[in-house]
This record gives C-alpha cells, structure tokens and sequence, in this order.
C-alpha cells in the first residue's frame, strides 16, 4: 500500500489505494464498497497465480526429457552482474539519502515509536514461534504464510474490525499485535529449518536422563536455536519498521512512526525531512542486524559447539 501512494499514479489511483480510501472513510456506503474492492483483490491475486501456473505447466512441457548428453553451459556473467549491481543501488540510495537529509531534523517521536514497536513485536513473536515450533501442531500449517501471500488490505481491515469489537482500537497493543501477523510468518522462515536441522540423538540422550520436554526445550533446543533466533529477531524488527497499514489503522494515527512520517511527507514536505525519515528507516534495521551478528558471533566464540 505505502508503496502504491508514493510511486503509483495518483488519478487514477490504483485499485489497493482507492479500496483504502474507500475503507477509512465515515459513511457505511463508501466502507462497502472498500470492502467489495478489498475482495476484489483477492480474485485477482487468485486469478494472476492460476495463469502462472498454467504459464509454468506450458513452460515445464517444452523442456526436453533428459537423455544423458551434457548440453554446452550458457555463461552465468549476466547473471552475476545483475547479483553485484543491486547491493551497489542500495548503497547509492544510502548515500543520496545521506546527501538530501544534510542537517534536517527528524520525528523524535516516530523515532522512538518505530523502534519500541519494532524490539516489542520482534520479541513477542520469537517467543510465540518457539513455543509453536515444540508444542504446536507440526501439521497444517500453511495458514501461517497467508499474510505474506494475500493482498494486507483485507487483512488489516478484519484486523480493524476486531479491534473495535475488542475496544482495542487506537491503542499501542492494537498495534503491535497488528505487526505480529506480518512479522511472525518472516521470522519463521528463520526458525522452522534450523528447528528441524536439530539433532534428534541430543533430544534421545536427554530423555534416557529422565528430562521432561520442558526441560529438554529450555535446556538443550533454545541454546542450539540462539543464533537462528537472533538472526529471525532482526528480520522480525525489520519487518515490523516498514508496516504503515496496521500502524496507521489500528492506531489510529496516534502512533507516529518513521514508516507513516515517510509516507504522509512523500505527498508534499520537505525532502530533507522526508530522506532523513526514510535514511533512519534504513539505519534502525542495519543498527540491529550489525548488533545481533556482533552477539552471534561471540556466542559462537564462547561455546564452540554452536558453530
């Protein structure tokens, strides 16, 4: 969404724009019709994902059958360069954002609220995922990766929804639990294969001691995960720093945070202020990944086992 209102046309607007607009407006009529469009979307997700599917059964008919004769390598040089040249864009974004803020000043509140929001529903949702990784269902689990698969604006709508039958509207807790649907699903792409890399001869030893598995969880499965864990742990901070739905909505626009400041000065304001927001939306995520590789790493150094 936030990157529809910056760098999608503006009239007409593109249809996850106008079904917004239409949402958080006052009269029941115009919410309907949001809601309509937010399905919408939804079919037409439903409907681009059916044709790549049918593009890739034609493609995966064309390939010939493998008949044992080594067929000339095509020169992977486009490839590679493409690999190098996107870090290199990034780092010039750095440095042009770096140039335009020059000496403005930044939200001091966004800035706080970012960060909090960001550590708070980072922390939470490693604790959930390590307690659904031992004692949740190992089964049926593709309801997890829905909010990275479907369009978030019907998501955040029913999110809304909830919170007003909750009373939870406008509220520092309506937000963060609105980050967790998006950050918990990125955090377990971390945790779910270095949760199953473990080695099951050290869960047999320790129940032949008589552990209980609560013991055998804390003792033996969270030491081996810590490194996994920290990783997850930045990817869920950054995560949760680029949400502008869930923080706009649930919050009511109570809750300033870097990503809202960013989008609300992209329309008209100063674009020293405006890089400076998006230079500190880049910092914050780089600041904790720098710090939980820093912390990786010495855990690594002092127990040797878990290199």
């Amino acid at each position: 969404m936030d990157v529809a209102i910056i760098l999608g046309p503006g009239n007409p607007p593109t249809l996850a724009v106008i079904s917004w607009q239409w949402l958080t407006q006052g009269d029941a009529d115009q919410q309907t019709k949001g809601a309509l469009a937010s399905l919408l979307l939804m079919l037409l997700l439903a409907a681009y994902v059916l044709l790549g599917y049918l593009l890739w059964r034609g493609w995966r008919r064309t390939i010939p059958r493998v008949d044992g004769v080594r067929k000339p390598a095509t020169p992977l040089l486009p490839g590679n360069t493409l690999a190098s040249f996107l870090p290199l864009t990034g780092v010039l974004c750095v440095v042009l954002l770096a140039i335009l803020a020059d000496q403005s000043t930044i939200n001091s509140e966004a800035l706080i609220n970012s960060l909090t929001m960001g550590l708070v529903a980072a922390f939470i949702a490693l604790l959930l995922l390590l307690l659904w990784q031992e004692w949740g269902p190992q089964r049926r689990q593709l309801w997890l990766w829905l909010p990275i698969l479907l369009p978030a604006l019907p998501l955040v709508a029913g999110q809304y929804t909830l919170a007003l039958w909750l009373n939870l509207d406008g509220s520092w807790t309506a937000v963060v639990w609105g980050h967790l649907l998006w950050v918990m699903p990125w955090m377990l792409f971390i945790l779910q294969p270095a949760w199953q890399r473990i080695d099951s001869r050290l869960i047999l030893i320790a129940q032949t001691l008589g552990w209980s598995r609560a013991k055998i969880f804390f003792y033996v499965k969270c030491p081996l995960m810590l490194r996994p864990a920290l990783i997850a742990f930045a990817v869920g901070f950054s995560v949760s720093i680029a949400q502008y739905m869930p923080t706009l909505w649930l919050g009511a626009g109570r809750f300033p945070t870097l990503t809202t400041e960013a989008v609300a000065l992209s329309s008209g304001g100063s674009n020293g202020i405006l890089a400076a927001q998006a230079l500190w939306q880049l910092l914050l995520p780089l600041i904790i990944f720098a710090l939980t590789a820093l912390v990786a790493k010495w855990v690594g150094y002092v127990r040797q086992g878990l290199r």
